[in-house]
């Protein structure tokens, strides 16, 4: 079978379905096998957050989780948290989207549809240089998808996000180029007969990486055709029932939630198979707040309701915007988990994924963009240390005062850290490089080991 030969990218075909499989050391080259390969992935949330509990008090390794990040105490060491960041000329507003990745200082839109001419954003001038490696340059996806995104090309124009997920699934497996799934039967017990004669060929720790592949593949299948009973495959009796759903509609209130893990779930397949290495994840429009319906509140307009009060104030206001960001950090945290609980090599699949978390502004009320909300996870493979509250230009902690003097974002100097650098950092730990991208000056060696 020509498809079992060792070579850099491995599938199992029939019937018109061509499943790519994940990183197996069995087919890897010496070189691969030393070492996966990098990724990068963005993941944006607009509107800002609450940063009344957002920052935490103090810096070093001996910090305080904050409210919305003791969701991700388990992944502590995993994750550092970032403040004092900006992009120091661009500005803020619902535009957020367009310059997150971008910092583009001469970016001005009033609109979120993005017709303004723009620069290149940092995962496509990642994805120009590796995206040759994967079968997909990079994963642009978002609720709103179109052109509300935060990924740009090399002229400036929005790279169109994708958000239907059966679409997306059915690309990842290589059925029908339209979509269309096997309406009889399961794709795995389409290509069953040529796992099971692979899995002879494997050791026991790509036997065991075949199986939870296979698990999560059929995970999502049964969100696709839920009506089937689909056979066991590779000896396993039982797959435990997964109740997301890939025709969910970010726009229909309960789905809101099913939408989010799902795509979550499919960019980690996407990662997990080497479909591609780069992703960029638009939660929705600045405006909107549409998978988050379910809260039984509009994010953004609580935001904008909370105005420049302090919380005894709006307690109201500021709790549904912690439940927000509460809602957030649990989906990041399970798949920052789904990560490090996938063996790759000797290590997992967090030490090669270098993970952004964050938002375009601080304050929702304002749309203020300065001491952005942001978490790094993962790339301890690239260099990365975590575990830590790092501050960057002084801001330790910043909170509206009584004299109101918060309303303007503060004038950092031209030798101030910005959130170029940090975009630049990530690009060049992957093995990009990205001298004078945005408004970058240096890599910033204090995220390094």
């Amino acid at each position: 079978m020509n498809h079992l030969r060792t070579t850099r990218r491995q599938f199992l075909s029939a019937s018109g379905v061509c499943l790519a499989l994940p990183w197996l050391e069995r087919f890897a080259s010496a070189n691969d096998a030393v070492k996966p390969p990098n990724r990068a992935v963005f993941l944006f949330v607009p509107n800002g957050v609450n940063m009344w509990e957002w920052h935490p008090a103090t810096t070093g390794k001996d910090y305080e989780l904050t409210p919305p990040m003791r969701n991700l105490a388990g992944l502590r060491d995993r994750f550092t948290a970032l403040s004092g960041l900006q992009h120091i000329k661009a500005g803020g507003g619902h535009q957020e989207a367009a310059l997150w990745l971008t910092g583009n200082p001469n970016y001005a839109s009033k609109k979120e549809i993005y017709v303004t001419p723009n620069t290149i954003s940092i995962d496509q001038h990642i994805a120009r240089a590796m995206g040759r490696q994967t079968r997909w340059p990079s994963m642009v996806v978002g609720a709103d998808g179109g052109q509300y995104t935060c990924s740009f090309n090399a002229d400036g124009r929005p790279v169109l996000a994708d958000f239907d997920l059966a679409s997306i699934f059915a690309e990842l497996v290589g059925a029908d180029p339209k979509g269309r799934l096997p309406q009889r039967g399961s794709i795995l017990d389409l290509v069953a007969d040529q796992a099971t004669r692979l899995r002879r060929e494997l050791g026991k720790s790509d036997e065991r990486k075949l199986d939870e592949y296979v698990e999560s593949i059929r995970a999502v299948e049964k969100r696709v055709q839920a009506d089937i009973a689909w056979k066991s495959l590779l000896r396993r009796d039982s797959i435990q029932e997964d109740r997301l759903n890939l025709r969910a509609d970010p726009h229909n209130t309960p789905d809101g939630v099913d939408f989010v893990d799902t795509m979550l779930e499919l960019i980690y397949l996407a990662l997990r198979i080497d479909c591609t290495r780069v992703v960029a994840f638009s939660a929705y429009r600045s405006s909107q707040s549409c998978v988050l319906k379910h809260l039984g509140f509009d994010v953004h307009n609580e935001g904008h309701s909370s105005g420049d009060a302090r919380p005894e104030d709006k307690p109201k206001q500021f709790a549904n915007i912690s439940k927000a960001d509460a809602w957030w950090t649990q989906r990041l945290a399970r798949f920052l988990d789904r990560l490090r609980t996938t063996r790759e090599g000797e290590h997992d699949m967090l030490r090669h994924t270098t993970v952004l978390y964050g938002s375009g502004m601080s304050w929702p009320a304002t749309h203020r963009n300065h001491n952005l909300p942001i978490l790094l996870a993962g790339g301890e493979g690239l260099g990365f240390a975590h575990g830590r509250h790092i501050a960057f230009n002084g801001q330790r902690k910043d909170v509206p005062n009584d004299k109101r003097e918060h309303l303007d974002s503060p004038k950092l100097g031209p030798d101030a850290v910005s959130m170029s650098d940090l975009l630049r950092t990530i690009s060049e730990r992957i093995g990009v490089p990205a001298e004078g991208f945005g408004e970058s000056r240096r890599v910033l060696a204090e995220l390094l080991a």
